[in-house]
């Protein structure tokens, strides 16, 4: 039946039956189904031979050509005969085109694809033309059949991040509700992951759900936890990672002075602290009480060591030209 058209046309499960052409140049390809697995009640698996009535669809499929092409499928709609089975009656529908969709597999995987390789998804959708939303799923199942699972860190860095502006959607009782801005990042402080990944929302079931999902293999390499003191992330942390130390003051020192994970907090060491010529940064580290990093010669107090002649910072240090030095408790 179109032996050479349906290779041409190439949708597994289908075949060309015919093929017009209008004035206008749009094209129209008739398919019907050759699937015979199409025939099995997608309940009971049985298949059946009783022909309900015919549906004609008309799904999306990848653009071919210059001049438009449209899609015309002629499915059976068939009746289970069996007698145990809920289902009375279903729809052919094939691995490209399951029940319900109204976009072709190969569609959907050259859209996500496109958005992969630098494309927007508005452009994307533009030109295919798809639907934003469509065209987002798509690329979002692309990311995931191309992203592998990232490597255990030994350190590992958890911080939330606020994107936009509020923004509200309907629910399904027809109210309105406020969508999540926050976002938890999990990121490799000592080696070079990076970003492991994201979860939506800051609450610490949103951040044990994201490690339990790496696995207990994956949990337990993980030696520390450097993170800012937010008693969610906290709980979490102790709950899904019971043997990692947790460093509330590393993240801080990172941020702030471009600490490795190698140094630790201040009650040990503070490093690669540079001082600007003619005064003293007024940052200090939380806790560490007022004018601590940047006066006083109690104990405890900061020393710049690169210097032998300079002693506990202090107000006179803001009167001296002084170059990046290292700052020792």
């Amino acid at each position: 039946m179109g032996n050479g058209r349906t290779i041409l046309f190439g949708l597994p499960g289908v075949a060309v039956c015919d093929v017009e052409r209008r004035e206008s140049g749009e094209r129209t390809v008739h398919v019907v189904t050759t699937d015979p697995s199409a025939a099995a009640c997608p309940v009971c698996g049985v298949f059946s031979t009783s022909v309900r009535q015919h549906r004609t669809t008309s799904p999306k499929d990848l653009p071919y050509g210059e001049a438009p092409l449209r899609v015309r499928w002629r499915k059976a709609q068939y009746r289970c005969r069996e007698p145990r089975c809920p289902r009375k009656a279903f729809t052919e529908s094939i691995a490209e085109l399951p029940p319900g969709a109204r976009v072709t597999g190969r569609l959907r995987r050259f859209a996500g694809a496109a958005v992969g390789d630098g494309g927007s998804v508005a452009r994307t959708a533009e030109r295919l033309p798809l639907s934003w939303p469509t065209v987002h799923r798509a690329f979002v199942s692309y990311a995931d059949s191309q992203l592998t699972e990232p490597a255990p860190p030994a350190v590992l860095g958890i911080d939330e991040t606020r994107r936009g502006r509020p923004r509200w959607t309907r629910t399904e009782a027809g109210g309105w509700q406020r969508l999540e801005r926050f976002e938890t990042n999990f990121v490799d402080l000592a080696g070079t992951g990076g970003l492991l990944g994201q979860t939506a929302g800051r609450t610490g079931a949103a951040v044990v759900s994201w490690l339990d999902a790496r696995g207990e293999t994956w949990k337990a390499a993980v030696q520390v936890v450097a993170m800012d003191p937010h008693a969610g992330y906290r709980a979490a942390v102790a709950a899904a990672l019971p043997n990692a130390r947790i460093d509330a003051d590393r993240q801080w020192f990172k941020a702030e002075r471009g600490l490795g994970v190698e140094q630790t907090a201040r009650n040990v060491s503070i490093c690669h602290y540079a001082v600007a010529a003619g005064r003293c940064r007024p940052s200090r580290p939380p806790g560490s009480g007022t004018g601590a990093a940047c006066g006083g010669s109690g104990p405890g107090r900061l020393k710049i060591t690169t210097d032998p002649g300079v002693g506990p910072v202090g107000a006179g240090v803001a009167g001296r030209r002084l170059t990046e030095g290292r700052l020792c408790g």
